[in-house]
């Protein structure tokens, strides 16, 4: 995960915006209102400035937002339903198999871009393992081997 660019490029955006406000032209109070409503102030350099700054900001948001709910596995739909997936494997980028249950019975899929076949109908149920809480003791020993260079199982 590289988040040492992202972090930087906030930065750097941050520090532009504290500045924008030195570097924008102040207006005058005694100037008289346009007749054509705020045409002068949308011209004005520093309002445009502003507005672009903003947009850059709000488009910046969105990309992180989307890329953290990818990241973190997105918004998954309840277990409780009768429909769901139990496990998955990539074959390729854009191919994967997924095995879900829907009720009592299991059903082997294959998903492509587009298309969705169903490969195989289980007759006996693939024994799964509930997620267990893992305790911080072994979140340290993870972390060390992460940390360490060892490659996880």
């Amino acid at each position: 995960m590289h988040t040492a660019p992202a972090k930087d490029l906030m930065r750097r955006v941050a520090c532009l915006l504290a500045l924008l406000p030195a570097v924008a032209p102040s207006q005058a109070a005694d100037k008289a209102p346009s007749p054509i409503g705020m045409a002068h102030e949308v011209m004005n350099g520093g309002f445009m400035l502003q507005f672009a700054a903003g947009l850059v900001i709000v488009l910046l948001s969105i990309v992180a937002l989307a890329w953290l709910l990818k990241r973190a596995g997105g918004l998954r739909a309840s277990a409780h339903g009768a429909l769901r997936v139990i496990d998955g494997i990539a074959l390729s980028a854009r191919e994967r198999v997924v095995l879900i249950q829907v009720g009592d019975t299991q059903v082997l899929l294959g998903v492509a871009p587009g298309r969705v076949n169903s490969l195989f109908v289980l007759d006996e149920k693939v024994a799964t393992h509930a997620p267990t809480k893992a305790s911080p003791a072994d979140f340290a020993s993870r972390l060390k081997e992460v940390m360490g260079g060892r490659k996880l199982t």
